[in-house]
């Protein structure tokens, strides 16, 4: 019996609603700097791709992964060829800029399925590769009420797919994982990854389904 449904957040929940090399050109423009945002875009796509993800560690990562993303942001530049000085200021309101009203938004069935799963008496969690930034990003859409526990990869210092990061879900929900079912949009990171620690998990697409898909697998038969 399905105790607990946890969710990943980026890609499930939770969606950009414009393009991260926009918002790095947007906040270019309150250092001077003019920035073509595709360019900035095809950068940011190519800097992702070639950067591994954040190391792990035994506990809370010290700097929130912070650095990290300040490489990102650095590699972004270089592939685009653009320098912006000075550097470290315009890398903070690049970061703080993820956590405003209107950068992200909540896939449309959200709200509707969490209130559902709540009526069944089912708890509700995130775990989710992300950093601390995703406590406001919650908050400012209005669902952070809905979850028991949000596991965050930078302050338990292990990411999915590792089983680590859904054992301790596990284990702050006071739960058995075969009384959990983890939620998420990839396929390595949460399906598989969730269901080698030991819980039931569902794949979904927005492209293709709605998490409504959720309901069937949690109404008794």
């Amino acid at each position: 019996m399905i105790r607990v449904v946890t969710f990943d957040a980026r890609g499930t929940l939770i969606r950009l609603l414009r393009p991260p090399g926009a918002i790095y050109a947007e906040q270019a423009q309150l250092f001077g700097y003019v920035l073509d945002p595709v360019r900035v875009q095809e950068a940011f796509r190519i800097a992702w791709q070639c950067s591994a993800p954040p190391p792990e560690s035994a506990g809370p990562c010290p700097d929130d992964d912070r650095e990290w993303w300040r490489q990102l942001v650095a590699s972004t530049m270089d592939q685009a060829r653009y320098r912006i000085v000075p550097f470290d200021a315009y890398f903070s309101t690049v970061y703080g800029a993820f956590t405003r009203p209107g950068v992200w938004g909540l896939y449309p069935d959200v709200s509707v399925i969490l209130t559902e799963i709540r009526r069944l008496g089912i708890r509700l969690g995130v775990i989710s590769n992300f950093d601390r930034r995703l406590y406001e990003i919650l908050t400012g859409l209005g669902i952070s009420d809905a979850f028991e526990q949000v596991i965050i990869s930078s302050e338990v210092g292990v990411r999915k797919p590792a089983s680590r990061i859904f054992q301790l879900a596990a284990q702050r929900f006071d739960v058995e994982v075969c009384e959990m079912l983890h939620v998420g949009d990839e396929a390595a990171a949460d399906f598989r990854g969730a269901r080698a620690a030991g819980l039931d998990a569902l794949l979904v697409d927005h492209e293709a389904s709605r998490l409504s898909s959720i309901l069937a697998r949690l109404r008794p038969k």
